[in-house]
Parts: structure tokens; sequence; C-alpha cells
């Protein structure tokens, strides 16, 4: 069966300066993913000003995020080696999500914005991971097997870090742009229909546990961790219940507060 087949050089060189496809397609979608909360929330007649400081929050704590949990993955010794901590390759997506949730959701408490900021920032989330992905396709990064599965990706040029040029593999970077693209479709045709501030953030981060749990069945590249599932899977349990009692507890908090101010208003009527 065919395959899909890329021969990019996953570096440009220009002149004594060195790019990254990976750094490229990240930073693109840390950019365009800001541009969709920013319309999600003018959308709402919402300030946008706070999404700068978001589109910080995600860089550093995807960044940092993302490396930290590899490490303690694949090489726990190098958390403890400043040498070894920095590196251009080797990041966890989830990782990279839970350290710059919390980072954005301990900033939105600390301000006291609306929580509808945190679900802007979970509507531009697909895209710019859609987009930030496309970088480990053409690396060749997060592969799984050998495959001759039509999006099987055979990264054909020397320096991508499939183990052989002359072989297609899973391609967990592929995946991952679809998977992400999948959710966007989803949820940006029906943004408008979620009132409650918070439900459309759990939802997001709900279909990504969810989709990455059946993808790293194809990905060898997190490790076994306990009944024939893998880290990055029992992650995703994780997150799953999280995102299970994150959202009860909105909803009941949400629910008392709408008691509270019917209360409040029978009462002022009746004065």
């Amino acid at each position: 069966m065919a395959v899909i087949t890329i021969g990019i050089d996953p570096t440009i060189e220009l002149g004594p300066i060195t790019l990254a496809w990976h750094g490229i397609t990240i930073a693109l979608g840390i950019l365009i993913g800001g541009l969709a909360a920013a319309r999600w929330l003018r959308e709402r007649d919402l300030s946008p000003e706070p999404m700068y400081t978001f589109t910080a929050l995600a860089a550093v704590g995807g960044i940092v995020g993302a490396r930290i949990f590899y490490l303690l993955e694949h090489d726990p010794g190098a958390l403890l080696a400043p040498d070894r901590l920095i590196g251009s390759n080797g990041f966890t997506f989830d990782g990279g999500v839970i350290l710059a949730a919390l980072l954005i959701a301990g900033y939105v408490h600390r301000t006291g914005l609306s929580g509808r900021y945190l679900d802007a920032g979970a509507a531009g989330l697909p895209l710019g991971v859609a987009i930030g992905r496309i970088g480990d396709v053409i690396n060749g990064e997060h592969y799984g097997e050998r495959s001759t599965f039509l999006l099987a990706v055979r990264n054909s040029h020397p320096d991508a870090l499939t183990p052989n040029p002359d072989f297609a593999y899973h391609s967990g970077g592929l995946y991952e742009v679809l998977l992400a693209t999948i959710i966007f479709a989803v949820i940006w045709p029906l943004r408008h229909r979620f009132k409650r501030p918070g439900d459309l953030a759990w939802l997001v981060l709900g279909l990504f546990a969810a989709g990455r749990f059946f993808e790293f069945f194809l990905r060898g590249d997190s490790p076994q961790l306990a009944l024939g599932l893998n880290n990055a899977q029992w992650t995703s349990v994780a997150l799953l219940a999280i995102v299970v009692i994150g959202h009860a507890l909105t909803k009941r908090r949400a629910d008392q507060r709408a008691t509270s101010a019917d209360g409040a208003a029978v009462a002022s009527a009746q004065e």
C-alpha cells in the first residue's frame, strides 16, 4: 500500500542561523491558536488583552512541562544534571498541557478573570496543536512500529529521527495533527452553545485525553507501565478522571451561584 513520504530536511540553514521545523511550527501554532482564542473572546464582547499573557504562559509552560515530563519518563537522572536538562529533542505533550493549564488557571484565579477566558484558550488549543505538531511529522519524531498503513510516514531524509529512511512508521506526530484537527472541527462550530463557563475547557481536555489514550496503541515512544498500558495512556486515564471530577465541581458551583442569585432577586422583589 502507498504510504506518506516526506523528504524535508528537519532543519533550515540560513547562513550562520539554524532553524528547526519543530520550533517554527510550534511558534506558528501558539500564534494562530492565540488568534482563534482572541476571536472567541471578541464574539462575546470580552477584551482579548489577557491572551498576550496566556500565550506567554502557554509557551513557557508547554516547553518546560513537556521537557520535564519526557525526562521523568525516559531519563529521570537528567533532572539533576543541568547540562542534560535542556535539549532540542524529547518532549511529551501531556506534560506541556498540564503545566501550561496550571499556569493559566492560576493566572485566571489570581487576577479574578472570568472562566470564559479558560474556554477561550481551550477553543484555540486544538488549532494550535494541529499546526505545532507538523514539525514532528517533518522531523520523524514520536514514531511507532514499521507499517504499510496508508497514514504511515516514511521520512526519507537521512537526518530524520526515524530509524531507517527506507521504511515507513506509524507517525505519532501525524496522529496528533489529525486528532487536534478533528477536535477543532468539532468544537469550533459548536462554540456558541457552551453557556456555562468552563464547559468548553473541560470538553477539549477530555477529548484530547481520550484521543491520545487510543492513539498510543500505535505509538512506541512511551514506556510500558502496567496492565498492558504505557505511561501516556495512564496519564490520559488520570486526566479523564480529573475532567469528570472537575466538570462536576464546576457545574455544582455554577448551580449554587445561580440559586443564590435567584434567591437574592426574589428577596429584593419582596422588599
